[in-house]
């Protein structure tokens, strides 16, 4: 997902979080007049810590709500800054670009891959069935299913070339990619691929 979509999911969680902050402070200082149930300190003081720190601090305000303990007194506008702070950090961008030394496409040649495994991912949507199906038809060999990714490491057959294999299910219902099994050796050197400039 990109920078810019995600930033009115974040704004909408914001603002619900932050009203439900307030509304809870208030929620308790009723409850703490007519001699109820109370919620705890620590889901209040959570409620800022995941976002609620402004409406925690106006329901302080507005309810008159714990505002002579220490905790909250300080607490809630010490988590404020830190998250204002975390706020500044994260959305500074840098002047400076990163080029590559090598053109990607040369640093894609040189990398090494198996000479008869390849990764597929595939559309969850349209799910694993069409992929299976090439599987078994195409004799390749399931050699890693990654449910979490929705995507598997296949092996190709004997009598088939790798690039062959990889063109036909590039054209399989529901795959999206279809990439070299790239192996990296822990023990091989590191070489430095980009440079700052």
């Amino acid at each position: 997902m990109k920078d810019q979509n995600i930033l009115p999911i974040v704004l909408v969680y914001l603002v619900i979080i932050n009203v439900v902050a307030f509304l809870v402070f208030g929620l308790d200082k009723w409850r703490a007049r007519h001699s109820k149930w109370r919620i705890s300190e620590a889901t209040l003081l959570a409620l800022a810590v995941v976002g609620g720190s402004v409406g925690a601090w106006l329901g302080m305000s507005v309810w008159h709500h714990k505002t002579l303990h220490k905790k909250f007194k300080y607490g809630i506008p010490l988590i404020l800054a830190a998250q204002l702070a975390l706020l500044l950090l994260t959305s500074c961008k840098t002047k400076q670009t990163i080029e590559p030394s090598v053109p990607v496409e040369a640093q894609r040649m040189e990398a090494e891959h198996s000479p008869d495994v390849f990764l597929v991912m595939y559309d969850e949507q349209v799910g694993k069935a069409p992929l299976l199906e090439a599987v078994k038809e195409y004799k390749c060999e399931v050699k890693y299913d990654y449910r979490l990714m929705n995507g598997m490491a296949l092996r190709k057959p004997a009598d088939k070339t790798l690039e062959a294999t990889m063109q036909l299910f590039r054209r399989v219902k529901g795959v999206i990619a279809v990439e070299y099994d790239h192996i990296y050796r822990l023990t091989d050197p590191v070489r430095p691929k980009l440079e700052v400039k």
